[in-house]
């Protein structure tokens, strides 16, 4: 027996509203759980997903984009079971936090702790460079023997102290002082021959121009061959460098000389002897030229000229010439050979004009 229609719309109402009922929790989605990398969780449903991101729904935002590569994993928590009647609200269910999985381990050694830093210590300052030499000595001793028809013997020593301090300003123009002094003694057929001392200081400082310069001299001595018992001078002047090379160099000086002296000589002998004192003291110009060069490493050859007009009468006049010849044989010692001519037109009494002599050395410098 068919049913009849009439009876099957009557029980489609109910079908179709028990369907209306029921179809909310049917479609309603799963919640989700994200667990990301950085220890934060997200829960929610997902709304759409890709090869990129997740785009979740949350209860405080509609859509919100989540990286696939900061997820570290998923929880899904299962929907509730539907109700008809209304029920309260119950907890929101947190799913248990698992612990993170004990790190893998390989045979790989241990890695070695890192060595301490340690702040880098400056290197030490380098050691200043020495400075110029400031001091320069020569100290020259000889001793000249001749046994022939009259035996003589001389012995003579002479000390130079040379001091020069560059400018700070200008290291190529410098401050000198040149201190000369010198001994002769001599005896010939046990009669003295020589008997000498002379000393100088000249002090100069370069000015200006590079190579232009003032100085300074004074002198004191005696001469007991020439009759001389004391002397001094002591004048200044201009001086040029005129020459400045590496292994020559050459100076001229201009000036005025005071000079003075003390004469004594003696006429006739025993009871007869009468002695005389002369004093003289006159101004002399002074031009002067001096050279000292470097012929090799051994052999070095210098040379000084004084020449001393009078103010008063050009026809009266004094001139010291020296030069000498030195070989360095070792180190700091060397030999010399020195020619010494001296000249005066208004000599003591009873004393030749010129006084020419040679000299051999041994010198040292230091």
């Amino acid at each position: 027996m068919m049913p009849s229609p009439n009876v099957d719309r009557r029980l489609r109402w109910p079908l179709w509203l028990a369907l209306l009922l029921f179809l909310p929790s049917l479609v309603r989605a799963d919640t989700i759980i994200l667990h990301l990398k950085n220890g934060d969780r997200l829960a929610g449903t997902i709304v759409s997903e890709d090869t990129n991101r997740v785009l979740l729904a949350t209860s405080w935002i509609k859509e919100l984009a989540v990286p696939l590569s900061a997820i570290e994993r998923r929880e899904t928590v299962p929907a509730p079971a539907p109700v008809v009647a209304p029920v309260p609200p119950k907890a929101p269910a947190v799913a248990e936090q698992k612990p993170a999985p004990p790190p893998a381990t390989t045979n790989a050694p241990p890695a070695k702790p890192a060595a301490p830093v340690v702040a880098a210590t400056p290197p030490p300052p380098k050691p200043k460079p020495p400075g110029p030499k400031l001091w320069k000595a020569e100290i020259k001793l000889g001793a000249d023997f001749l046994y022939a028809a009259k035996d003589t013997q001389n012995y003579y020593g002479r000390l130079k102290l040379t001091y020069a301090r560059p400018y700070p300003d200008n290291p190529k123009q410098f401050f000198r002082n040149i201190l000369d002094y010198s001994v002769d003694y001599g005896r010939t057929e046990d009669v003295v021959s020589s008997d000498r001392m002379e000393g100088s200081d000249k002090t100069d400082f370069d000015i200006g121009h590079q190579k232009f310069y003032v100085y300074n001299l004074g002198g004191v001595g005696y001469d007991k061959i020439r009759n001389i018992d004391l002397h001094y001078e002591i004048g200044p002047g201009v001086g040029y460098h005129l020459l400045i090379l590496t292994n020559f160099a050459m100076n001229t000086e201009a000036g005025i000389n005071y000079q003075a002296q003390f004469r004594s000589s003696t006429v006739g002998t025993g009871t007869n002897a009468v002695t005389t004192h002369a004093t003289t003291e006159k101004f002399y110009f002074r031009f002067a030229e001096d050279f000292s060069w470097k012929i090799n490493k051994t052999l070095t050859a210098s040379e000084k000229f004084e020449f001393f007009p009078q103010v008063e009468d050009f026809g009266q006049y004094r001139f010291r010439f020296e030069s000498t010849l030195s070989y360095g044989f070792w180190q700091n010692l060397s030999l010399n050979l020195t020619v010494l001519d001296m000249y005066d037109t208004q000599p003591a009494a009873n004393v030749p004009n010129n006084d020419l002599q040679f000299r051999s050395s041994l010198g040292i410098t230091f």
